[in-house]
């Protein structure tokens, strides 16, 4: 990859006159310069550029204080979609409403039909019809109401969070600390929908089910006390079992995350150098190693896939049976308590209520597995920037193209050489200068520090006289054209 760099005179006014001073201080800058006359500055590397193995970037950001909990970093933007969540919730209302009206006409529906009434048969049917098509009409809006919310909030969570990510330092992105392009575009596309899974999951569930919940414990109360509490015995276990399988499958969505993103990083890595394949014949290595990444990947969804098939099997089967021996107990102590419409009002009650038990455990899977998402997605804005602009920074109206470079010193990392050690470098406006040397010898180093992408350890770069740390980092790099040789490909 060759690139050009272009610093451009504002004036319209040639400068013909030029003068440069180049003393490297020590064998790290190994390059070459040859100079000719030009109204621009242009630096042209003749030998493609590289990133050397040694240019190992240093951590790409310092963390801010501790992170904010998975909810309450996605809290803001739920909290901002609350029309369409109440409009939502209302629906939920209507719903709960509809069934518990319908709950002891179902237990009269049985009665009339145990005395073979036609009339009333029809109208108790006609009755509980429309109740049915009021609670369908109205969990469909509560459904779409919600999937708005959180859609749209994961949809300025997408935003944010790539902003930020623009905003970032080069060495995050640079090196062998660096991320890689297919990671983050993995983050803000498919962990980001698993946000809005754990989103829309959180919000149908803290009313909707609370709502249905309460009303199905009130209609069960009323038929039978009794009964109704030795039901509610069985839930401390569920919540219980539901907790430890939770923390279970949030480990084992973690993997699975990591596992994909890996994956995509990998294609977005040798999908672009297939020329560098193919020349290498390294068609059967690289074919051998996405075989090993995707095994990987398909062996920890398999897992997180079980793992939530097997979740509400077992909450399911501990309340059937547990509630299965108390109801018979119960029965045979109360035999003869209530009649058979009251029986059917309750059981009708007790299957509705486990739609919300089962719910709130969906729920909080959910979270658990949205988890490891919401905490990568939100990883990637959580950083310090170590090009700091100064409040006082100056914009650039025009520059004329002179370059100083003055006792500049840089390293990519602590532990890492000098890669320009005490550089002088003076270029007035009007040259054209080309900078010849192997990789790693520094070239595209002045590039990213006359652009500010990074600070020298020490020494300074001038404009036009003007220090760049100065100049606000928008105007400085107006007035800079960067051009790589893979911008036509």
């Amino acid at each position: 990859m060759a690139l050009l760099l272009q610093l451009s005179p504002s004036s319209s006014n040639p400068l013909l006159h030029f003068n440069f001073n180049f003393k490297p201080k020590s064998k790290s800058s190994h390059f070459s310069i040859t100079t000719n006359l030009h109204p621009t500055l242009t630096l042209k590397p003749t030998s493609p550029i590289q990133s050397s193995a040694s240019h190992t970037t240093p951590s790409p950001s310092n963390r801010l204080s501790p992170p904010l909990s998975s909810l309450g970093s996605i809290a803001p933007y739920v909290q901002s979609q609350w029309k369409p969540i109440l409009a939502g919730w209302l629906c939920s209302a209507v719903s709960v409403y509809s069934l518990s009206l319908m709950v002891p006409k179902i237990g009269k529906f049985s009665a009339v039909m145990s005395a073979v009434d036609a009339v009333r048969l029809r109208e108790e049917a006609l009755l509980l019809g429309a109740m049915a098509m009021v609670r369908l009409v109205a969990n469909y809006w509560q459904q779409a109401f919600l999937w708005d919310a959180a859609l749209k909030a994961v949809f300025e969570i997408r935003v944010f969070v790539f902003e930020r990510v623009l905003k970032r330092d080069l060495g995050f992105f640079e090196g062998g600390g660096g991320v890689s392009g297919g990671d983050i575009a993995y983050r803000i596309t498919a962990e980001a929908s698993d946000v809005a899974d754990t989103i829309y999951a959180l919000l149908d569930t803290i009313v909707p089910s609370i709502l249905q919940l309460s009303a199905m414990a009130t209609q069960m109360l009323v038929i039978s006390p009794v009964l109704s509490l030795i039901s509610a015995l069985v839930i401390p276990l569920m919540a219980f079992v539901t907790a430890y399988l939770g923390d279970k499958l949030r480990k084992i969505s973690k993997k699975a995350n990591l596992s994909i993103a890996a994956l995509s990083a990998y294609l977005n890595e040798v999908l672009p150098s297939i020329l560098f394949v193919k020349a290498n014949n390294a068609e059967r290595s690289e074919g051998a190693r996405f075989r090993w990444l995707a095994d990987a990947n398909l062996s920890e969804h398999l897992k997180k896939r079980k793992m939530k098939a097997l979740i509400p099997q077992i909450v399911q089967i501990i309340y059937f049976g547990a509630l299965l021996i108390f109801c018979v107990g119960s029965l045979m102590v109360f035999g003869g308590s209530f009649d058979c419409c009251g029986m059917v009002s309750f059981i009708t009650s007790l299957v509705f209520l486990i739609e919300p038990i089962q719910g709130v455990g969906k729920a909080y899977n959910e979270l658990k597995q949205g988890e490891p998402a919401i905490e990568r997605l939100f990883d990637l804005t959580r950083f310090q920037s170590k090009v700091i602009e100064k409040l006082d920074a100056v914009n650039l109206d025009w520059v004329t193209g002179e370059v100083i470079f003055r006792d500049i010193s840089f390293k990519y990392g602590e532990d890492m050489p000098l890669v320009l050690n005490g550089l002088d470098l003076h270029i007035k406006a009007g040259e054209t200068v080309a900078f010849v040397g192997p990789s790693g010898g520094g070239k595209t180093t002045l590039m990213k520090l006359l652009l500010r992408l990074y600070d020298p350890l020490c020494g300074c770069i001038l404009i036009d006289n003007h220090k760049i740390q100065n100049i606000r980092l928008e105007s400085l790099r107006s007035h800079v054209g960067l051009v790589s040789q893979d911008t036509g490909e």
